[in-house]
């Protein structure tokens, strides 16, 4: 099997468990994910399967969107409702205004540290482990993009937020940091990802669900093949013989063929003229340079 299968992730598992139950079910060892969700988060996650395996990092850069609850009051070491509670702080509870002026702050570009239980390496080592260990040292603000936060609803303690962001934004961090801003703590208490690229909750299932579509025989039906996948990227078909050159890996001349999306530079999906997929490409308007050959 060779495509996508966006799975609803339950509550309580990591990431990689899931990984580790869809290898046992559909009895294939190339299976990945497109971006970690926290034991705590539910939601979409993306698992690339089979040769699709070679196509994760370019999903898992796509849009993210995740519906948050975050607690005033409390901060804990994972800076989530999972971790040990560190301080309990008497507050001022803030008015509606003052949440939303905080939500615009942290919108757009902003620097933000991952937490200290997290996947970033230090030295080599994962950060958790140092966490683990209680030799946990700050982590690297980095630049973070937040395309749009929602106040969804507030009652205190609790604030709900719709969250749309780029890879790389730890929403633990961003509750951490907003309930720093608005002077009370705060740590994340639920988290659910809506959204990852192309794929969003409405239709991914659970594995509950894709079990009893395997004993069915029905599995295939929830499986996105790799040019849908990637259908967020132009397509550019090619004749036999430059589509020869490009399946060797070779950059071919674009003379003659135009993406799908006025000669903008970037990525493309490369097709042959029987619309079959056969790579993703670089195009620089100039040429073409396969990065992933498919077919």
């Amino acid at each position: 099997m060779d495509g996508v299968v966006n799975i609803n992730k339950p509550s309580g598992v990591t990431s990689h468990d899931v990984v580790q139950m869809a290898r046992r079910m559909l009895k294939e060892k190339r299976i990945g994910h497109t971006g970690t969700l926290d034991p705590l988060a539910t939601g979409v996650l993306v698992l690339c399967i089979g040769k699709a395996t070679r196509i994760a990092q370019y999903l898992e850069a796509g849009k993210k969107e995740y519906r948050a609850e975050m607690r005033l009051g409390v901060t804990t070491d994972t800076l989530d409702a999972d971790g040990r509670v560190l301080e309990t702080r008497t507050y001022k509870p803030p008015d509606r205004a003052a949440i939303l002026d905080v939500v615009h702050r942290f919108t757009g570009t902003i620097m933000q540290s991952p937490p200290a239980f997290s996947a970033v390496k230090i030295a080599g080592t994962p950060s958790y482990k140092l966490a683990r260990q209680g030799k946990a040292l700050p982590n690297k603000a980095r630049p973070a993009t937040i395309h749009n936060i929602d106040l969804t609803a507030f009652e205190d303690p609790f604030v709900r937020l719709t969250v749309q962001c780029a890879k790389g934004v730890y929403i633990r961090s961003l509750c951490a940091d907003m309930g720093d801003a608005l002077h009370a703590g705060a740590h994340l208490t639920r988290l659910q990802r809506t959204r990852s690229g192309r794929f969003g909750i409405d239709k991914a299932v659970t594995m509950e669900a894709l079990a009893g579509m395997i004993d069915a025989g029905t599995s295939e039906s929830v499986v996105t093949s790799m040019d849908e996948a990637l259908a967020d990227f132009p397509s550019i078909a090619l004749a036999d013989a430059d589509a020869g050159k490009v399946l060797h890996g070779n950059r071919v001349s674009c003379t003659g063929h135009a993406p799908d999306v006025n000669d903008r530079p970037g990525m493309v999906r490369v097709h042959d003229f029987l619309g079959r997929l056969l790579a993703l490409a670089r195009y620089d308007g100039m040429t073409i340079s396969p990065e992933v050959v498919l077919s």
